[in-house]
């Protein structure tokens, strides 16, 4: 056992970070015409089709991300120590949910009351608030009847676990030696707990993330939080997971194409075996795209380096983005590819343009968007044609 050294910044895992943040303007866009009832806007005419899409995304997305988010805190960690490490945790997490909640909540939670998807926090449909003004609205926000965290549910996960997990995280930097030889078995046993979670969980707790009745969501993605941990700490795991990776990422698309079969009829609780095979899914496919990442996209350069920066506000500011967009382009007489393309198109170029000529800019905004203040030692990067988003900077 040799003592593991702390893991440099490595370019696949922020492509990999890059892809998954580019990915939500897709998906969450794609809620907006799929059937799930669960979005803040919904078109009047919705595909089937893209149900299929947006539940494939669902397997693995938000699985990759707090994957990805355990492996950096590894370096983050060792290179802070305990009281540094969580003074830019709070920094860099907290505030910007913070700040995001305040300033984009009420406007996502007002559009859903006019658009008639407005949902109590327990992911019932309610007609509260109709008719109400913006600003009749605005004082009921901040009740449990209507407060709601929107996407920036996943940093305050992410704090959570962050601060519930550290004294194990930091008992295995101080312990931690480095095995010569891991099995490729090892790679696979996050896969039976993660089944266990969907098939006894699943059911009482579908999905809400409401952090304080989402046990379902708070475990399963804590073992994906806890396993990038493990990859950082200990390089022969994360270097027997390349080495599976195509067989494992084989497993995940079997498993997700298993899901949507008819097979499943013939048993007598059907959404059980579904249930099963999800955790084969989410983890064959996270391990899937980290070998892949890892073989494939190790280019570097001032492309990257100004997404990697990007992205923590692009994460808050692309769901806003998409409604105020959204909700003009879903009353437009078009078909839903029209329609998909114009909300695309306007959502990423609104977004990009709030951060690249005012959040990246100003010292106030950076912060409150949980980027490093700018100064003589960290100027603000010049920005390469084309480029657009970035590292979650609070997974970093």
């Amino acid at each position: 056992m040799t003592s593991a050294s702390r893991p440099e910044r490595r370019n696949d895992i922020d492509w990999l970070r890059i892809g998954a943040t580019y990915l939500l303007f897709v998906f969450h866009i794609a809620k907006i015409f799929d059937v799930a009832p669960f979005y803040h806007l919904k078109n009047a005419d919705l595909s089937e089709g893209l149900n299929y899409f947006t539940g494939f995304i669902h397997q693995w997305h938000m699985r990759l991300f707090f994957l990805l988010a355990g492996w950096s805190l590894f370096a983050s960690l060792v290179k802070r120590g305990k009281r540094t490490f969580l003074a830019e945790r709070t920094r860099r997490i907290l505030v910007p949910f913070a700040a995001g909640t305040l300033l984009f909540g009420p406007f996502m939670r007002y559009a859903e009351v006019l658009n008639g998807t407005f949902f109590t926090p327990a992911g019932v449909p309610s007609g509260a608030f109709a008719g109400a003004s913006f600003f009749e609205f605005l004082p009921h926000f901040f009740t449990l009847e209507a407060f709601s965290w929107a996407h920036l549910w996943f940093l305050i996960y992410l704090y959570v676990f962050t601060r519930l997990y550290l004294p194990l995280f930091q008992r295995l930097v101080e312990r931690r030696g480095e095995p010569q030889q891991v099995s490729a078995a090892w790679v696979y046993t996050p896969i039976l707990p993660l089944a266990l979670i969907q098939v006894t969980m699943r059911g009482r707790w579908p999905g809400i993330q409401n952090l304080y009745d989402d046990w379902a969501n708070f475990l399963f993605y804590s073992l994906f939080f806890i396993a990038g941990f493990l990859f950082a700490c200990y390089p022969a795991l994360e270097r027997a997971a390349h080495r599976e990776w195509k067989r494992a990422g084989l497993l995940g698309l079997g498993a997700c194409l298993a899901m949507t079969l008819p097979w499943q009829a013939v048993l007598d609780r059907p959404e059980l075996a579904t249930r099963a095979l999800s955790g084969a899914a989410a983890w064959g496919c996270v391990l899937g795209l980290l070998g892949f990442a890892k073989q494939y996209l190790t280019a570097g350069g001032p492309a990257l380096r100004y997404l990697r920066e990007s992205s923590l506000p692009i994460y808050i500011l692309h769901s806003p983005a998409i409604v105020l967009v959204g909700y003009w382009a879903i009353r437009l007489d078009a078909g839903i590819p029209e329609k998909f393309a114009l909300i695309l198109a306007g959502s990423v170029g609104l977004a990009m343009v709030v951060y690249h000529f005012a959040v990246r800019r100003f010292d106030p905004l950076r912060v409150l968007f949980g980027m490093r203040g700018l100064g003589p030692r960290n100027p603000a990067p010049s920005a390469p044609v084309g480029a657009t988003i970035g590292e979650i900077r609070g997974s970093g």
